[in-house]
């Protein structure tokens, strides 16, 4: 005879329920696996394709947890015996939109499971019915319940699909927290191609392809200069290279640039940059 605890993963694994049951297990024994400093400053929001999403109350414990990253993922995949997750994400947040906490200390999730009707029970049920051992066959389908008394609350109070899965967002929001990740990914990849091999393109125009906000379009450009600039100095820039980073600062279309348009402004790069060094050696020098 087998024990339940012995049974469990497996059944779990055969009904598609096992990361479900562990991500769950994350929430809500946070503290446990975490301690309770860390759980103070940071709570998980969810988990999904492996990516731990954790709410940080301040700047300095974002950064704090960063160093701890590969520690706490470590932690989190020996409590459940399984490589569960595989990274962590930190968004500031007010930890009391994902917890509460009572008089005696113990966290209380805010969302509550709705009520399920008889139907909807029955069909759980029968989703068990592979199951022959009874007290494992009742522990899948209390989880079962739990999960779909979770989604039935969340469509209650206004929760649609994501647009690219099928996870449950808050009203206001189009995609979860790893498809919303994702999406911007792809945005800022497709402008810096765009930007790339039109880097004289303004935000009006690259609109126009990749729908995007002037911040998102201002930061990409931003980001792009900033690795041509090092390209400067980490190898020999070759003359497209130049030219590209001249029209990227610049706007200057390619019919209307020059070779001394290029070789004025790269020589005004490179003297700031030199500049910069400078200061920053004899500020270093001087504070010794």
């Amino acid at each position: 005879m087998f024990s339940v605890k012995d049974v469990l993963p497996g059944t779990l694994k055969a009904l598609g329920l096992a990361k479900r049951y562990n991500a769950q297990s994350v929430l809500v024994h946070w503290r446990e696996i975490a301690g309770d400093e860390i759980a103070s400053h940071a709570w998980p929001v969810s988990i999904q394709r492996g990516i731990l999403l954790l709410a940080v109350n301040n700047p300095v414990w974002s950064h704090h947890l960063l160093m701890l990253k590969p520690g706490i993922i470590d932690k989190i995949n020996t409590f459940l015996n399984e490589k569960l997750i595989i990274d962590i994400r930190f968004q500031a947040g007010d930890l009391r939109k994902y917890q509460n906490f009572g008089e005696d200390g113990d966290s209380v999730v805010i969302l509550q499971p709705a009520k399920l009707d008889s139907d909807e029970l029955a069909t759980l049920w029968r989703e068990t019915e592979s199951i022959k051992d009874d007290k494992l066959r009742k522990k899948c389908y209390y989880i079962l319940i739990k999960q779909k008394g979770l989604n039935k609350t969340k469509q209650k109070n206004g929760w649609q699909s994501c647009k690219r899965c099928s996870v449950l967002v808050p009203p206001g929001q189009s995609y979860c927290t790893i498809c919303s990740i994702e999406h911007k990914q792809e945005k800022i990849s497709s402008i810096t191609r765009l930007l790339t091999e039109a880097p004289w393109l303004t935000y009006q125009e690259i609109s126009q392809f990749v729908p995007c906000s002037p911040r998102e379009f201002h930061t990409t450009k931003k980001l792009l200069v900033h690795k041509l600039i090092r390209g400067l100095f980490d190898r020999a820039a070759d003359k497209l290279t130049e030219a590209t980073l001249v029209m990227l600062m610049t706007g200057i279309k390619p019919n209307k640039i020059t070779q001394e348009i290029v070789d004025h402004v790269i020589s005004k790069v490179k003297t700031r940059l030199a500049e910069k060094v400078r200061r920053k050696k004899y500020v270093s020098a001087s504070g010794r």
